[in-house]
């Protein structure tokens, strides 16, 4: 990696890439690349390697995983290394983040065909602009299950309770402004003090209190809410629905 006189940053060091044909998806030829810096599909120097797009994914998310963490692999170093890159054994440990350990799982699995495309790699919340987050827990907080939150599902409940535990946004009515409070969270239709309440209420203050919306930063005070909240969507698969699927295609990303 190299800097560029702009001050971007560059990859260099291309000596053995090659260019797919158009159609072309894989290419066929021996086992090449740095030791530890291989895809796992390319470890078997005896057989013929199919390199394909994924095979690059894999490294880059190795490499990725270097750059943030301050200079450790995620498969570890020494003797053992390319071992645990074929068996699939890694730490993310040096990487607090959960959104960039989220998008460098997803590239480093040992299955090639359960890694992003780079069109999938781009698009992920780890690339997301603070506006972008918030209009994906405004959407969050329209779906059925935040609508319904005075009556939800108690298994529901439980589940994002256990997920929110000791987050900055427990008890979060308490940390609101007190006179934004009063005027959204009425007698007869009082908030939740949970998630799926929080999510109802960034909701309707974004979409009936523009003013007030502005003058709150909800990622500031609340630093863990998006993550926990795309992690627990992305396991309940509410993030393949039509209404919250179009934040994840690539042409929507803001750079």
């Amino acid at each position: 990696m190299t800097k560029y006189v702009t001050g971007r940053a560059r990859l260099a060091d291309f000596g053995i890439s090659r260019q797919l044909n158009m159609g072309q998806t894989t290419l066929y030829t021996i086992s090449a690349g740095t030791k530890c810096w291989k895809a796992r599909e390319t470890l078997d120097e005896d057989s013929g390697i199919g390199y394909k797009r994924s095979t690059d994914i894999q490294v880059a998310g190795m490499l990725m995983y270097y750059i943030i963490s301050g200079g450790h692999h995620p498969f570890g170093k020494g003797i053992h290394c390319e071992m645990n890159i074929f068996q699939g054994k890694y730490t993310l440990e040096h990487v607090d983040d959960e959104m960039t350990r989220d998008l460098i799982e997803w590239m480093i699995n040992e299955e090639p065909e359960k890694r992003p495309t780079v069109e999938d790699t781009l698009a992920h919340p780890y690339f997301w602009a603070e506006e972008r987050r918030v209009e994906y827990l405004r959407k969050i907080g329209n779906e059925k299950e935040a609508e319904n939150c005075r009556k939800s599902d108690p298994r529901l409940l439980h589940a994002l309770d256990q997920c929110a535990e000791g987050r900055s946004f427990t008890n979060w009515k308490s940390k609101m402004p007190p006179e934004l409070m009063d005027k959204l969270d009425g007698k007869k239709k009082a908030y939740p003090d949970n998630t799926l309440g929080l999510l109802r209420f960034i909701r309707n203050l974004h979409e009936h209190y523009t003013e007030d919306a502005d003058s709150v930063d909800m990622m500031t005070m609340f630093p863990d809410l998006f993550g926990c909240v795309y992690k627990f969507a992305k396991k309940m698969e509410w993030n393949s629905r039509s209404s919250l699927k179009k934040m994840f295609h690539r042409e929507d990303v803001r750079y």
